[in-house]
């Protein structure tokens, strides 16, 4: 990525058409983006009908985009030839969770002497979302553009890649354990980031970066053990 680029590249939860790439690509990468997003949740089923009507396209690129994400392991064919979001074991997560403190937080601390005055007012703006934001779906795509936002600035397109294939299986997660966040504790982390950046305070954003996968990550768990899936 270049060092100088100012607008987030994939930080919007529907692709807007692109020239040089193919409606295939974009319904894939549209259905990646919720799946990060948080749009779907663990065991979920996936339809190509559901993706064709949501994406307002027709069946085939549907299909196609489908198949691809199976592959990717960001969906799941199970024997009956259902499609689902995948559901993740205790141990699983745990080590989800552990590769996503070591590769969010390298490619933060990089983001620091990168960004710029306008990436702070942008992250402003997206933290003000959140807090003021009731809405399940707004709240978790402004966190995700947030995030996305700092990764992008520090991040080689390859770490990044990697970061968005450890979302596409943490988002629904997120998504399912959303009710046991303690947002209080979360809007301080955002804020606690945006502080480190503006002051280019690298443990700093470190720590917040860590602190805020880990308050995800304990909802999460308590979600699942409520619902009695990790007992």
């Amino acid at each position: 990525m270049r060092k100088n680029q100012s607008i987030p590249a994939v930080v919007l939860p529907v692709l807007k058409p692109v020239a040089n790439i193919t409606l295939r690509e974009q319904v894939t990468q549209s259905v990646r983006n919720a799946l990060m997003n948080g749009n779907f949740q663990p065991g979920q089923a996936v339809t190509v009908k559901a993706i064709s009507s949501m994406l307002s396209t027709s069946v085939m690129p549907a299909r196609e985009a489908m198949n691809r994400l199976i592959a990717e392991g960001a969906l799941e064919l199970r024997p009956n030839r259902t499609v689902i979001v995948p559901l993740l074991s205790r141990q699983d997560f745990d080590e989800l969770t552990e590769l996503r403190c070591h590769v969010e937080c390298l490619a933060a601390v990089q983001a620091v002497d990168r960004i710029l005055p306008a990436h702070i007012a942008q992250l402003k703006q997206m933290e003000s979302a959140m807090r003021s934001e009731t809405d399940a779906n707004a709240y978790l795509n402004a966190n995700f553009q947030f995030h996305f936002l700092i990764y992008q600035l520090g991040a080689s397109s390859f770490v990044l890649s990697i970061i968005e294939k450890l979302w596409v299986r943490a988002g629904p997660l997120i998504r399912f354990g959303l009710g046991n966040i303690d947002f209080a504790d979360s809007r301080r982390l955002h804020a606690m980031m945006i502080k480190s950046l503006t002051k280019k305070d690298k443990e700093g954003l470190r720590q917040a970066i860590l602190d805020d996968i880990s308050v995800a990550a304990q909802a999460i768990r308590q979600a699942r053990g409520l619902a009695g899936d990790w007992d």
